[in-house]
C-alpha cells in the first residue's frame, strides 16, 4: 500500500455499501454498530434525538456535560441489518428508551443489548445504563456496566465486552468518591449477558488510561489504548501487550493473524497503518489514506471494526475496509 498522491490512482480498496434505510415512521439514526450479523442501529425522531443525545450545564450557563439518561425517555427502534444489506431484517419498537448516548448489540439469545455511555452512581445506588430488550419491544433485565463507556461489544460466545474512556477508567459521576471504585478502572471488562463482571484487565497494571480502540473478534479481543497506543490482545484469560512506534489516536483496530491495521490519528483520521506483529513488537510496514470508492475523502464519523475489517458509518452511508483485501489498486 502507497499514501495515495495527488495525480495517482492508488489507494486501499474501500467499499460503499449504501445508506442504511430508517425503519418506517423514525428518521434520527442515534447509534450504529457492527454486530456478529452486520449492522445494528438505534433510531428514533429529531425529538428523540434531543433527548438521547441531551447535555446539561452546570452551572446554568456555565461548563456543558451529556446527560445520564433522557429528560422525557423517546420511542425508538432497534433495526438490525442481515450481513451488507442496508433494509432493515427486523425492526423492534421500543416504547421509551431510557437511557441516553446509547450502544447496541445482539446478544447470544438473539435479543437486543442497549447500553448507556453515561452512568451515575448515587447514595441509592448506581443508574441502570444496560438494557436487554426482546423482540416485542420489552425490557426484561436491566443492570450497570459502570460509566464512561467507549466501546462496546458482544462476543460469539455471548460475553459483553466494554471499553472505557478515562472518566470511566478514574472516576466521575460519584464513581471513586463517595461511591466505589469505578467499574471500568481496568479499562476493559468482560461481562456476562446477565451484567455480571467475569473478567477485566487488572486496574493496578494501569494499562488503560482511555481505551481508543476495541476490537471483539472471533478468536481475540484486540485494542489499542492511552497512554502509548500499544496493541492489546487478550484471548482468554491472558493478555499480550505489543508496543508500538508513531501511532497516536487511533479511532479504530483490524487484524488477520498476525497483520493488524490501526485506523486513524489525532491527525489524519482516514490513515491506515498496517504492519504485522513479530518477536513481540509491531513491526510497521506501510501507511495509506482511506478513499471512497470514486476518489473522494472517505467520509468519517463513527468507526466500528469486527476482526479484520473496519466499519465507517458517515450519517447513514456505510462504507468497509478488510485488511485481508486492503491492496492498492
Amino acid at each position: 500500500m502507497a499514501v495515495r498522491a495527488r495525480g495517482k490512482d492508488r489507494f486501499p480498496r474501500v467499499q460503499f455499501h449504501g445508506e442504511l434505510q430508517a425503519p418506517p415512521g423514525f428518521d434520527s439514526l442515534i447509534t450504529v454498530g457492527i454486530s456478529r450479523n452486520g449492522p445494528i442501529a438505534v433510531w428514533s425522531s429529531k425529538g428523540g434525538e434531543a433527548e438521547l443525545h441531551a447535555r446539561y450545564e452546570q452551572p446554568p450557563g456555565g461548563a456543558s456535560f451529556p446527560r445520564t439518561v433522557p429528560r422525557t425517555a423517546p420511542v425508538a427502534a432497534i433495526a438490525a441489518y442481515a450481513g451488507s444489506g442496508v433494509v432493515p431484517a427486523t425492526v423492534v419498537q421500543i416504547g421509551a428508551l431510557p437511557v441516553a448516548y446509547p450502544y447496541v448489540d445482539v446478544l447470544a439469545d438473539g435479543s437486543f443489548l442497549v447500553v448507556g455511555a453515561r452512568c451515575g452512581w448515587k447514595e441509592s445506588g448506581p443508574e441502570l445504563n444496560a438494557l436487554a430488550i426482546d423482540h416485542n419491544g420489552q425490557i426484561f433485565r436491566r443492570g450497570c456496566l459502570g460509566d464512561g463507556i467507549a466501546h462496546l461489544q458482544v462476543a460469539e460466545d455471548g460475553t459483553i465486552w466494554a471499553g472505557y474512556f478515562d472518566e470511566g477508567v478514574f472516576g466521575n459521576l460519584g464513581w471513586g468518591g463517595p461511591g466505589p471504585a469505578p467499574l471500568g478502572a481496568g479499562g476493559i471488562a468482560a461481562w456476562s449477558p446477565d451484567f455480571e463482571k467475569i473478567g477485566e484487565l487488572d486496574p493496578g497494571e494501569g494499562l488503560v488510561s482511555d481505551c481508543y480502540a476495541l476490537n471483539v473478534g472471533s478468536v481475540e479481543v484486540l485494542a489499542c489504548p492511552y497512554t502509548g497506543f500499544p496493541v492489546v490482545r487478550i484471548q482468554g484469560q491472558q493478555e499480550r501487550v505489543i508496543p508500538t512506534s508513531g501511532v497516536s489516536g487511533p479511532a479504530g483496530i483490524i487484524a488477520s493473524g498476525d497483520q493488524v491495521g490501526l485506523i486513524g490519528t489525532y491527525r489524519d483520521p482516514s490513515l491506515l497503518i498496517t504492519g504485522a506483529i513479530q518477536d513481540g513488537a509491531y513491526r510497521e510496514s506501510e501507511r495509506a489514506n482511506l478513499w471512497a470508492p470514486d476518489g473522494a475523502p472517505l467520509p468519517m464519523g463513527q468507526v466500528r471494526c469486527r476482526g479484520s475489517v473496519a466499519h465507517f458509518f458517515a450519517g447513514r452511508k456505510w462504507y468497509s475496509v478488510d485488511l485481508e483485501s486492503a491492496t492498492v489498486a
